[in-house]
């Protein structure tokens, strides 16, 4: 390779800086071995990357086309760089955790986001699906961490959401047309949407009475769809369906008791004791040291 890295960063630094002077003063070198790189760097390429207007020197065309790719390769390296100096000091090179599905998409995401821009070196490994067994994601998956509802006593766990569910169904659903308290007598003539585990192991679904009629779905989206289609009723994350509850869309069914159910979401950790600043980390992002909140 002709050029080099040091070469190309010096560039980066008189264009983000304005000037030669600057840049030397920020990466702490002579302002001669800074004018020096640059021309080496444009006797190497053969290209002129700079031009004279006024007392400034300014890039040329040809040398933002030229930085403009080679930004990108720097970032990379910088990136690859600390990565390794994490590496060498005990940390991750990637999290990976388990999540069940029924937890706010935004709220994970966004936690993912804040954790990549506190720790751009760490990749962040995802699984999604429902009913998750955290001994099951930690033996089969390798994961660190989980989010799940159902919790073995053998790991720490930490109430981070309790995710409140409403039985309801389309506004024109038949047991909205029964005048008085259902029974559930009243519940078994009609099909109940039953969102079935994807995790590996037993079978898990949600809670229901042995003989009722069950439309099984795969995950939340496909059970408010299934209600919103008069299909069936069911017991669905209230702050999935506020919108439709707003509209009137689907409306809660008149039940002599249970009409809202609670889903309790704990964190849970495959190892305290030699969990890496990056695993404390997004523990805390996802909600570990604060109290669980009631959605």
């Amino acid at each position: 390779m002709r050029t080099t890295l040091d070469e190309w960063e010096i560039l980066q630094a008189v264009v983000q800086l304005g000037g030669f002077a600057p840049a030397a003063k920020q990466l702490n070198r002579s302002q001669s071995t800074i004018s020096y790189a640059i021309a080496r760097l444009q006797d190497q390429l053969g290209i002129k990357l700079f031009e004279i207007k006024g007392r400034r020197a300014q890039l040329t065309e040809l040398g933002r086309v030229l930085l403009a790719d080679a930004e990108p390769h720097l970032a990379g390296f910088h990136q690859l760089e600390q990565r390794a100096e994490s590496l060498a000091s005990g940390g991750e090179s990637e999290v990976r955790l388990s999540v069940d599905s029924i937890f706010p998409n935004d709220r994970l995401f966004a936690a993912l986001a804040a954790f990549t821009a506190r720790f751009p070196h760490v990749q962040p490994r995802l699984r999604q699906g429902t009913f998750l067994n955290a001994d099951s994601e930690f033996s089969m998956h390798n994961v660190q961490l989980c989010i799940t509802g159902l919790v073995s006593r053998e790991f720490f766990a930490w109430p981070i959401l309790v995710i409140r569910m409403m039985a309801v169904a389309a506004c024109d659903h038949p047991l909205h047309q029964i005048k008085r308290e259902l029974t559930r007598a009243d519940m078994m003539q009609h099909t109940l949407v039953s969102i079935e585990g994807t995790a590996s192991g037993s079978p898990k679904h949600q809670p229901r009475v042995p003989a009722q009629r069950v439309m099984p779905v795969r995950s939340i989206e496909a059970a408010i769809d299934a209600v919103r289609s008069g299909l069936c009723f069911g017991w669905l994350p209230m702050y999935r369906i506020r919108t439709e509850l707003e509209s009137g869309e689907l409306m809660p069914l008149h039940l002599l008791a249970g009409v809202t159910r609670e889903v309790r979401l704990q964190l849970v950790r495959k190892d305290v004791s030699s969990s890496s600043v990056e695993v404390n980390a997004i523990a805390d992002l996802l909600g570990v040291n604060h109290d669980a909140e009631v959605i």
